[in-house]
């Protein structure tokens, strides 16, 4: 459990998908409905599938379309017209560099194709007339992407041509299966899975991809990017912010909020009690619900009965956008799992 977990949380970095828009009242639907008899309220809630697709789209757009060349990447550096200064299969050696004809050393590694091109073709203008220069990538050796969680065989795989987000999962040997009550049930927890690119959660719909078939979340990877599909057999809420212990813990069944927060030995002087954040589903979607803890503890309002993978966070006075929650949930979830690896490595 904790290692999945772990996984989980150092992947994502200080960054997640951008927010949901805030709903109208009209939006808001059975969410609202669910919690309007506690002291919460709706404050954002999950995108419909197109809104996803939108984003997804958007968000994929802001990447650069070109990946940057790595050690071990092999070239072809034509240059038309002069057979003796083309290169027809070079690697780029482990100092990241390629040797060319007339003008020697070029970093290649850490560039795009097209960057290179760039630099070949102007050091080639001091001896040739208008030089026209191509640079191919033959081979992508130094591309890599990670799968972890829930799959038959995780680890780090290359990316050496195409692979999306499916085949990714199928080179890992699919989904994990165990045993339960003389039955074969599925372990991954697909609602809670996640691809990151560059400490981003994309917002990928890995229960509409992997359960309805639906081909538009199944993207393709680039080098860097890392799939979490956490284990369904993990239950636990987490407890974050201004509270003396930022901690996780078990959930139980009819778990309310006001005990859980309790668990974490107190708040902190900046603690706002009245917009207690419980962040609930999918990071890259959630639903997100602000309750007033005083009027909990005063009796005016009933509880909120937590549930399995929630995030309970208590913001720092002033701290105005539910966004800006997710941007400190992440590094605090982050210090709490590498103070049990140090914990159980010091046991180990």
């Amino acid at each position: 459990m904790r290692k999945t977990t772990l996984a989980l949380i150092l992947s994502l970095g200080a960054g997640c998908a951008a927010p949901p828009p805030e709903p109208s009242p009209e939006t808001l639907g059975e969410e609202r409905q669910a919690v309007q008899a506690s002291a919460a309220r709706v404050v954002a809630t999950r995108r419909t599938v197109d809104e996803q697709l939108e984003e997804l789209h958007r968000v994929l757009s802001e990447f650069p379309s070109e990946f940057a060349l790595g050690n071990g990447d092999v070239l072809s550096v034509v240059v038309y017209d002069e057979p003796d200064l083309t290169l027809e299969a070079v690697p780029i050696r482990p100092d990241g560099k390629i040797s060319a004809p007339l003008i020697g050393e070029v970093q290649a590694a850490g560039r795009s194709t097209s960057a290179l091109n760039s630099e070949i073709t102007s050091r080639l203008e001091e001896f040739l007339v208008q030089p026209k220069v191509s640079v191919i990538a033959l081979e992508f050796n130094s591309f890599e992407y990670t799968i972890d969680g829930e799959v038959v065989e995780p680890g780090v795989y290359p990316l050496s041509t195409e692979v999306s987000i499916t085949k990714a999962i199928a080179k890992a040997g699919g989904l994990s299966k165990g045993q339960y009550r003389a039955s074969t049930i599925e372990l991954a927890d697909l609602t809670h899975a996640y691809v990151a690119r560059e400490g981003r959660v994309l917002p990928v719909d890995f229960v509409r991809l992997f359960r309805e078939g639906d081909l538009r979340f199944d993207i393709d990877l680039r080098p860097g990017d890392y799939i979490q599909i956490p284990s369904g057999l993990s239950k636990e809420i987490y407890v974050l912010g201004e509270v003396r212990e930022p901690m996780l813990f078990a959930y139980r069944e009819n778990l309310p909020m006001s005990r859980t927060v309790a668990q974490a030995e107190g708040f902190t002087p900046d603690a706002d009690l009245s917009r207690i954040h419980i962040i609930r589903g999918a990071l890259h979607n959630p639903t997100v619900i602000v309750c007033d803890f005083r009027k909990v503890i005063a009796g005016e309002a009933l509880d909120v009965k937590l549930e399995p993978g929630d995030i309970v966070y208590v913001p720092e006075t002033g701290l105005t956008s539910w966004s800006r929650v997710m941007d400190k949930i992440l590094p605090t979830m982050q210090s709490i799992w590498t103070g049990f690896l140090v914990h159980d490595a010091l046991n180990d």
